[in-house]
């Protein structure tokens, strides 16, 4: 069974095809699938514990909403964007994650600004211990608590359609030493928020989302270009 599979929990519920498709997503979304890795419709059956069914349905819509794609035969795995989708991808993610930050510094709370703390505070520790998934998955958690604090359902699932197609190409940032950078980013998106401050706060994201996309578009083009 692929590595990617292994934090997985055996779906029991009745709307199968539901509750594969979100755990399919937080597979994803967690960093537990990297490009040039796959899965198949098999080893996500026996993982979840379903029938092939609902899997298939569950991978069916994710294909349609570009999050997934057929490697090769029976495989699945994440589809290689080109440099246009990585431009769209990021323009986007400028406007709808901004807006999310300054409606969170909006609600913030207490209890929001020690949580979010703490979020930081795991994913130092990742970076510090190059754990690329373990980043990947406090990355994610710190970014969504933000974002769910929005308080809007519509921009939170914007945003996680987003993610699905772009947070496998994060894996590639470690290479690059930019963990440690982004966590830079990251504190200073901490004291905006904790202070109130709406436009450090957004600087600091736009300037996180900015540099992970200058990098991601190096290692996936310009090195291509170096080694032609």
């Amino acid at each position: 069974m692929s590595s990617a599979l292994n934090t997985v929990k055996p779906v029991r519920r009745k709307t199968l095809q539901t509750e594969v498709y979100q755990q399919l997503c937080e597979l994803i979304l967690e960093g537990n699938l990297a490009p040039g890795e796959s899965i198949t419709v098999a080893s996500i059956a026996k993982a979840f514990d379903v029938s092939p069914m609902p899997v298939r349905e569950a991978i069916s819509r994710l294909m349609a909403g570009g999050a997934l794609t057929v490697v090769s035969g029976r495989s699945i795995g994440v589809p290689q964007l080109d440099r246009d989708v990585f431009s769209d991808l990021r323009n986007v993610r400028l406007e709808v994650e901004s807006l999310c930050i300054r409606w969170a510094v909006d609600n913030s709370t207490p209890e929001f600004k020690r949580d979010i703390e703490r979020k930081l505070d795991a994913m130092i520790s990742a970076e510090r211990a190059g754990e690329v998934k373990g980043f990947l998955h406090a990355n994610y958690d710190f970014h969504f608590a933000i974002y769910r604090q929005a308080g809007s359902p519509v921009l939170l699932e914007i945003i996680s359609n987003i993610w699905l197609r772009i947070n496998p190409y994060f894996h590639l940032l470690q290479k690059f030493g930019h963990y440690k950078i982004s966590n830079e980013q990251h504190r200073e998106i901490v004291s905006g928020l904790v202070a109130g401050n709406t436009e450090r706060a957004v600087n600091a994201l736009r300037e996180d989302i900015n540099s992970a996309y200058n990098i991601m578009v190096a290692a996936n083009f310009d090195m291509e270009n170096t080694d032609a």
